[in-house]
This record gives structure tokens, sequence and C-alpha cells, in this order.
């Protein structure tokens, strides 16, 4: 299975691309391999993802998902639902990689490179100590080595662009501990 997608199983090998498609209708951008579409992709946005109804996915099989948000512990992670509102996949932050769990597979996503300022351009995704995928940002590509199903694929796609909302809010562990000390004070 080289360089394919087993549309029963919803998995992906070798190199595929995102590129953009019209300007109205459903699709906003299309993932596609050796010239194939492998899934239109509904309008992307951080917004649309995190607080508004989603975003639309149609796989080549006619399989419909969405990608939307959930509260989760305090904060909000973007989940894959099918059309019958089952989780396919869900992500989450943790010590400065993301995880990408489904109900076959578990994925750490982290960035290739160091930089000062911005998001990382490379993002290599991991399967417990092996590298089995490495995610382009600018522009969006997955090159996978070996089959990874593509929920977890469309969600390091949210994540490589979007980030978590909890990625730009300043963490200040002291002044929350100091803060959750006082307040067990005052509740004394």
């Amino acid at each position: 299975m080289d360089g394919s997608l087993d549309i029963s199983s919803h998995q992906i090998v070798g190199k595929a691309h995102v590129r953009r498609v019209g300007r109205s209708g459903f699709s906003g951008s299309e993932l596609t391999h050796d010239g194939a579409v492998l899934a239109q992709i509904g309008r992307a946005g951080w917004l649309r993802i995190y607080m508004g109804p989603g975003q639309k996915i149609e796989l080549a099989d006619q399989t419909r998902w969405k990608i939307r948000a959930i509260g989760s512990k305090g904060s909000m992670v973007p989940v894959i639902f099918d059309s019958n509102g089952r989780k396919i996949a869900i992500a989450g932050s943790s010590h400065g990689t993301y995880g990408i769990n489904g109900r076959d597979f578990a994925y750490a996503l982290y960035p290739g490179e160091k930089l000062l300022f911005g998001r990382a351009n490379k993002w290599i995704l991991r399967h417990f100590e092996d590298e089995v995928a490495t995610i382009t940002r600018l522009p969006l590509s997955i090159d996978a080595t070996v089959p990874i199903h593509l929920g977890a694929a469309l969600l390091s796609f949210v994540l490589v662009r979007h980030g978590l909302p909890e990625d730009s809010v300043p963490s200040i562990p002291s002044l929350r501990l100091e803060i959750a000390a006082k307040s067990a004070e005052w509740n004394r």
C-alpha cells in the first residue's frame, strides 16, 4: 500500500497536499494525492472551528465529517465527528506538544524546528518512538511513511495552522498557585 488511500479504513500513505479551490460553495480546499481528491475540506478558520459551526469534510467515499471544538477540562479542543455525531479523533495539548487520539490510533505532534517567533513550518507526527509523518504548514501537506488515519492527518492540519486557543494565552504557573492558595485561605 504505497502512496494510496484505503477508502474503507480512511488511511493515507505517501505525500498529500491541501490546495485551495473555488471562491464559493462547499469546498474551500481539497486534500489531494497524485491528482486524486481524497477529501473536500470546507472553509477553514480559527473562529469557524473553535467558536462557530465547524469545518465540513467530505471524504472520497462520500463519508461526511465535521471538525469543531468541545470544552475539555477548562480548554477548547478540536474534535472530528462523523455524520452520526460519533468522535473520530480528538486533539489536546501537553508540555509543548499535541496529542491526537482516536479509537485505533494515538499520535504525538510536535514542532520539527525551533523558532524564536511564530509557528514552526515543519511538524513531526510520532507514534510511540517512531516518526511516521512530516507535516508542513506552508504549503499545507503531509508526507506519511506508514499508514496514517485520515482523521489524524486532518487534525494535524488544524493544529499546525491554528493551534489551540490556550496556546496564545500567557501561562504564569506561580501566579496560578498563588491565586489558588489565596482562594483556599478565603474559603476556610
